[in-house]
C-alpha cells in the first residue's frame, strides 16, 4: 500500500512540474509584444495566411524561407496580396492583386510568382502598368485573351475585391505579416531568427478560443 501512495505522489509531482513547464511555454509569448488579436473568432481549423506584395522587396526576401515556415507549422499555409502598393497607383495595386488571383484561378502560381519578384526585384522591370504585369503572363504560354478574359471576369474580381479588403480587416499594417487563423497577427518584428517565428507561429496554432 505505502508503494501505491509513493507512486501516486511521484505522479502528481510529475503532473505538476508539466502543467508549470506548458505553463511557462505559453507565457513566453505575450499578446501586444510577440502578437495581436485581430479578430474575435478563429477560423474552424487552425491556418496561417502570409500578407505580401510582389512589390515589396523584405517578402522577395522572405520567399526563400516560405518552404521551411510552410513544413514546420503543419497546418494549411495561404497568401493574401495586399492592394495597397504602390501607394500612389492603387490601379496598378489593384492590377497586381487581380494578377495574383489570375495566377491561382490558371494554378500557375508557384511558376509566375517568382517570376513576378524578379522581374521586380532582380532584372528591375517596370511593372508599373497593367499592359506590363499581364506581360510576364503572356511570357508564359498564355494568350492576351485568356488573361482579359478572366481579367475582367466576374468571379477574378469578386475575389481580388475581397482580397484588396482582408489586410485591412486583419489590421494589417506592413508585410510580410503573417496571421494565424484570422485571430492572431504575428508581430514580425518581435522575433530575432527564423527559428523564432516558426515558434511563434506553431504556438498560435495551437491558441485555443
Amino acid at each position: 500500500m505505502k508503494k501505491v501512495l509513493v507512486s501516486i505522489a511521484v505522479l502528481l509531482m510529475f503532473s505538476a512540474a508539466c502543467a508549470q513547464s506548458e505553463k511557462k511555454v505559453e507565457s513566453k509569448w505575450k499578446e501586444g509584444e510577440h502578437y495581436e488579436i485581430v479578430s474575435e473568432k478563429a477560423s474552424a481549423e487552425p491556418k496561417v495566411t502570409e500578407f505580401f506584395s510582389h512589390y515589396c522587396g523584405h517578402c522577395f526576401q522572405f520567399e526563400r524561407f516560405i518552404d521551411t515556415v510552410k513544413t514546420a507549422v503543419k497546418v494549411p499555409f495561404e497568401k493574401s496580396h495586399v492592394s495597397y502598393i504602390p501607394q500612389d497607383d492603387s490601379l496598378v495595386a489593384m492590377s497586381m492583386v487581380k494578377a495574383f488571383v489570375i495566377m491561382q484561378e490558371l494554378d500557375i502560381e508557384k511558376d509566375v510568382s517568382p517570376q513576378m519578384f524578379a522581374a521586380i526585384h532582380m532584372t528591375n522591370e517596370s511593372m508599373d502598368s497593367e499592359e506590363a504585369i499581364k506581360s510576364i503572363f503572356l511570357a508564359n504560354e498564355i494568350t492576351s485573351e485568356q488573361y482579359d478574359e478572366l481579367y475582367t471576369s466576374q468571379g477574378v474580381n469578386e475575389k481580388a475585391k475581397a482580397m484588396s479588403e482582408l489586410w485591412l480587416e486583419r489590421g494589417v499594417t506592413s508585410v510580410p505579416t503573417l496571421v494565424v487563423s484570422d485571430k492572431y497577427k504575428v508581430n514580425m518584428g518581435s522575433v530575432t531568427s527564423l527559428d523564432e517565428l516558426i515558434e511563434l507561429t506553431i504556438a498560435l496554432t495551437k491558441m485555443k478560443e
